[in-house]
């Protein structure tokens, strides 16, 4: 039977779902977008340089109209399945002047739309006190919301710790210089913990799982994760949308 998917996170996400074959559409993605960014007020403070990909302009955009939310309802009602991954949270936010947050993604950084608020932004780092605080809130919203959309038992969450080490046990080199990965690793976990005490189902990647995989496309990081996790990650995917309970 078809099914009718979306996806809020990353790659971790997104590259699974091409496993699943034609039998699974995807309504649409919305990336590089933290939720504290999500749940803020769209800005109109950010203008600048033009990005290499349509995807970079499309993700870039889309966070500062903090667009998650009217995407939702746009597609609530053809949804079997919403997935979401966290691995966004551990970019961390930025508080702009006029009281809003964008996500401190790569796309914002290598824009040049952050240079005429110079000394007037402030970065908050993601497993910070003031981090959560935001977090938590936007969190509450957001799932508040999912379920007054009534897709509290159509939503999987994605718990994927960020690997250490490739299938040949060589050291995946670190993401950002600010936090440790073992340190974001345990945010997130608390994360998804604050996520299923809202009643929505969590999946957490085995730990065997939790390997880099040095041939990818892209390079071995700590969220290219190899064959085996994306082909658990679209079981995940399957068995939700078909309505059956997962790990």
């Amino acid at each position: 039977m078809h099914k009718n998917l979306m996806i809020y996170g990353s790659c971790v996400s997104r590259d699974p779902f091409e496993e699943l074959g034609s039998d699974y559409t995807l309504l649409g993605y919305v990336a590089r977008q933290s939720m504290i960014s999500a749940l803020s007020r769209p800005t109109e403070l950010l203008n600048g340089e033009t990005l290499g990909s349509a995807f970079q302009n499309r993700s870039l955009n889309g966070d500062l109209k903090s667009n998650l939310l009217p995407t939702l309802r746009r597609y609530a009602p053809e949804m079997d399945l919403l997935v979401i991954d966290l691995t966004d949270e551990r970019l961390g936010v930025v508080r702009l002047p006029d009281g809003t947050y964008v996500t401190r993604s790569s796309e914002l950084m290598n824009s040049g739309r952050l240079t005429g608020i110079a000394g007037r932004s402030r970065r908050i780092e993601a497993a910070t006190e003031e981090h959560w605080t935001l977090w938590e809130s936007a969190a509450n919203r957001l799932f508040g919301s999912l379920t007054a959309m009534g897709l509290r038992d159509k939503t999987l969450v994605l718990n994927t710790p960020w690997a250490r080490v490739t299938e040949h046990g060589e050291a995946v080199p670190p993401f950002r210089d600010s936090v440790q990965d073992v340190e974001l690793n345990a945010y997130l976990a608390e994360c998804c913990a604050h996520i299923r005490s809202l009643g929505y189902t969590v999946a957490t990647l085995p730990p065997e799982l939790r390997v880099s995989e040095s041939s990818h496309k892209w390079g071995p990081s700590p969220y290219h994760f190899g064959s085996a996790a994306r082909q658990w990650i679209a079981e995940q995917m399957a068995s939700a949308a078909a309505g059956v309970a997962v790990a």
